[in-house]
């Protein structure tokens, strides 16, 4: 089983860092252009996938696992433009099919709605997923988010469905998740999780 080698994440974060800081901008206050936003996450991810080779050690048997992901989160029909969001997750695998995960994902590139006012959500979660025993995993995972708007917030069921396998130096997987039911938001995302 890949396990994150993270003598690597050193060097991701100080190269990342180092792009945005030469522009003197950063992700968190808005003064990063979209574009700019979008190839520095880019660059990023193409840095960890190329740094991150499978390793072999006491950590590819840990249940813990640390993942970064990202996608498109719908609006539904209120919006004419997907915000993009990023986060991470970790995870702890109970058992081979039964895993405990807390997400966090933010907005790094804020959505539209139909009225041209910029709109974006952070969400919290805590999920109970499971996964099949098999080379190409299939996923299903049940939890609750938190899920604030910025004018406001709620806590809401959440739940989603996905197929893993192990690629980008750990293992991949693309989900589909139903954020909340009541306002038709929905997450688009591909994860790589890493064990240590």
């Amino acid at each position: 089983m890949p396990c994150l080698d993270t003598s690597n994440i050193a060097s991701i974060i100080n190269f990342t860092c180092g792009f945005v800081s030469t522009d003197s901008l950063n992700f968190f206050t808005g003064e990063l252009s979209p574009m700019k936003k979008i190839t520095t996450v880019f660059a990023s991810l193409c840095l960890l996938f190329i740094y991150t080779q499978p390793v072999h050690s006491k950590g590819a048997n840990s249940p813990w696992y640390l993942g970064v992901k990202g996608g498109f989160m719908d609006g539904g029909k209120g919006v004419s433009d997907n915000a993009v969001n990023m986060g991470f997750d970790l995870g702890y695998k109970n058992n081979r099919y039964l895993s405990t995960e807390i997400e966090y994902t933010q907005t790094f590139i804020d959505g539209e709605t139909r009225n041209g006012n910029d709109w974006d959500v952070t969400t919290l979660s805590a999920f109970a997923a499971l996964r099949s025993n098999t080379k190409v995993k299939l996923k299903g995972k049940i939890g609750l988010t938190h899920i604030d708007y910025g004018r406001d917030d709620d806590i809401e069921l959440s739940m989603g469905l996905g197929v893993g396998f192990w690629a980008l130096g750990g293992l991949t997987e693309i989900e589909y998740t139903k954020i909340d039911n009541d306002n038709d938001l929905d997450f688009f995302s591909i994860d790589v999780n890493f064990f240590f």
